[in-house]
Order: C-alpha cells, then sequence, then structure tokens
C-alpha cells in the first residue's frame, strides 16, 4: 500500500483534528456516563439509565416481561408483552413491571423475592449491568434461584438478545446464588440459561 506524500503542515493539521476530535468524542462519551439524560417524564426514581444509545428513538421489537409457569412438571420462563414510550425507559419499564406488578394470569408467578429493591441498571452499548438489593438472594430451593435468574436475564434483554448482562448485588459481583451454589457467570447472556427447567 502506498502512503501519499504530504508536506509537513499538513501532517500537522490532520494529527490537530484527529487529537481535537478524539477529544470531543471522550467529552461528549463520558458527559453521558456522569450525568445520564433527566427529564420529568424519565424512568422511574428506582432505576439510573446510563448511556444508552439513541434514548428517544421508538422501541423496535417487542419489549417483554418474562414469568415463571409450571407446565408438565417443569417450569418454564414465558415471556408477556409490556410497552414502554421509548428506548430509554424500555429496560427500566420492564424490570419495574418484574418487581412490582402482579402476574397478568393465575397459572403465571414471580420467583424474584418480595422486597428485592433495584439499586441501579446501567446500560452501556450491548452490555447491561444491574445492581439488586440482598433480598433477590433470600429463601427458595434451586429452581426458584435459577428462576429469578432467568427471569432477570430475559427481561432486560428483550430487546437486545445478544446484550450481557452483568448482575451484582449490594454494588458486588454475584457469583453464586442460593444455599446450593447456584453459579452465576458475570457477564450472562442467554446462551448460559434456558427459559424451560
Amino acid at each position: 500500500m502506498k502512503i501519499p506524500a504530504f508536506n509537513k503542515s499538513t501532517w500537522m493539521g490532520l494529527v490537530a483534528a484527529a487529537v481535537v476530535g478524539g477529544s470531543a468524542t471522550a467529552v461528549l462519551i463520558n458527559g453521558n456516563l456522569t450525568n445520564p439524560p433527566t427529564s420529568s417524564t424519565s424512568s422511574p426514581p428506582a432505576i439510573n439509565q446510563v448511556a444508552q444509545p439513541s434514548p428517544d428513538r421508538a422501541v423496535d421489537g417487542e419489549l417483554s416481561v418474562y414469568w415463571i409457569e409450571s407446565n408438565n412438571n417443569k417450569l418454564i420462563a414465558v415471556p408477556v408483552a409490556v410497552k414502554a414510550k421509548n428506548s430509554r425507559e424500555a429496560i427500566a419499564t420492564a424490570f419495574n413491571t418484574l418487581i412490582t406488578e402482579v402476574p397478568p394470569a393465575e397459572t403465571l408467578y414471580s420467583a424474584i423475592p418480595e422486597g428485592t429493591k433495584v439499586l441501579d441498571i446501567a446500560t452501556i452499548g450491548k452490555d447491561i449491568r444491574i445492581n439488586l438489593s440482598s433480598e433477590f438472594t433470600k429463601g427458595g430451593g434451586s429452581a426458584s434461584m435459577q428462576g429469578r435468574i432467568i427471569q432477570v436475564l430475559y427481561t432486560v434483554t428483550s430487546l437486545e438478545p445478544e446484550a450481557k448482562v452483568y448482575l451484582s448485588i449490594d454494588g458486588k459481583p454475584l457469583k453464586y446464588i442460593g444455599g446450593e451454589g447456584l453459579e452465576v457467570p458475570q457477564p450472562m447472556t442467554r446462551k448460559d440459561f434456558a427459559l424451560e427447567f
């Protein structure tokens, strides 16, 4: 490959443009990470979403909340569609529905313990970081533990199925959950947990 020959002033101009452009990009990115967008119609106060691209675009695809259903001696995570105004509010809307609402059918339930609080949700590119209160790890057997992990994972990735999810409890990465020690990979993806368990 032949590199074009530029004079010294042209090279200096290109380097200066790259430095200024890179600095502006860094300021823009860092500004979004430290100062999330705020408005009177933003996500519910318990959830702080950060750096989600195109925050006001319409929600593409189907946003779903995953509930648990017992079927032929197996447990299955069942998606139920919900609506959000825009992509910035999508994960917050779905997750708040999951931990605060009653399932829409009598055959459905949630494995997530009552009192679980969302301390933070941050979305950066295709990475989703969730920080929950310690109530999330309390009570239930291995099926319950697996069910609540699946509910969280599939709900927050319903619009972005390939996303990687990092789950923390009181700010510490969750490695194992339950007395039997169900391993929680960090990050986790839908490939790590099947809907039927």
